[in-house]
């Protein structure tokens, strides 16, 4: 079974154990460190899509954390043959292109939070520099990883490469994810500064991309 996102922590309203009646297997929960949204039957399987998709309920996890449970819960639909109901990210608005001054005398910051957003860059900042590498840093090309995701900049060709879920999700939009953030907060700040406002100014000609696994 091929998962993605992070399996959860072990959370305050997480229960010490399965409910009576219910699996003694862990693994039997899309949750299964808090013993949540059971899968056992069809019927849980159902009911388990249907509250994780209260956004009362998924706003207890971490973005990481909701894509594995939804994960688990769209493999157990399929298993049980029945057609899962995910709910679509709701999609960021895009970053408005401005004056070429404006975008001058925007800092490293501001530009990340401009296609991050807030909380993706309260993420960003949070990501332990050892878990970023920086192998290439020509000036046409900038590549390396961060975490166990790929990062490349294509200069020349206006394209930015990366691999994460997130990343996928906002490729039209041309958002930026924690990972994309990181990176560029790693590198030398003027020469992460110069790429971000050349982004900002020339955003209809870039392009961001997801490789096909």
């Amino acid at each position: 079974m091929v998962m993605v996102g992070r399996k959860p922590e072990r959370k305050p309203f997480g229960r010490d154990g399965p409910p009576k009646g219910y699996p003694k297997d862990p693994e039997s929960y899309a949750d299964p460190e808090n013993w949540r949204y059971p899968l056992h039957t069809s019927w849980h399987a159902r009911a388990a899509r249907r509250y994780f998709d209260d956004e009362s309920n998924r706003g207890k996890y971490s973005e990481e954390e909701r894509e594995y449970i939804d994960s688990r819960i769209d493999q157990a639909l399929q298993k049980l043959g029945i057609r899962s109901q995910t709910p679509k990210p709701r999609k960021r608005p895009s970053p408005n292109a401005p004056k070429s001054r404006e975008a001058n005398e925007l800092s490293l910051d501001q530009l990340l939070r401009l296609f991050l957003g807030a909380a993706r860059f309260q993420r960003a900042q949070k990501i332990d520099d050892s878990l970023v590498s920086i192998s290439q840093t020509g000036d046409d090309e900038i590549a390396g990883t961060v975490k166990q995701y790929k990062v490349r900049i294509d200069l020349k060709n206006h394209t930015i490469t990366h691999d994460c879920q997130d990343w996928s999700k906002n490729t039209d939009s041309k958002n930026m994810c924690k990972h994309l953030g990181k990176f560029m907060l790693t590198l030398d700040e003027a020469k992460a500064t110069e790429i971000m406002r050349r982004v900002l100014k020339e955003i209809d000609q870039w392009s961001f991309n997801a490789p096909h696994e």
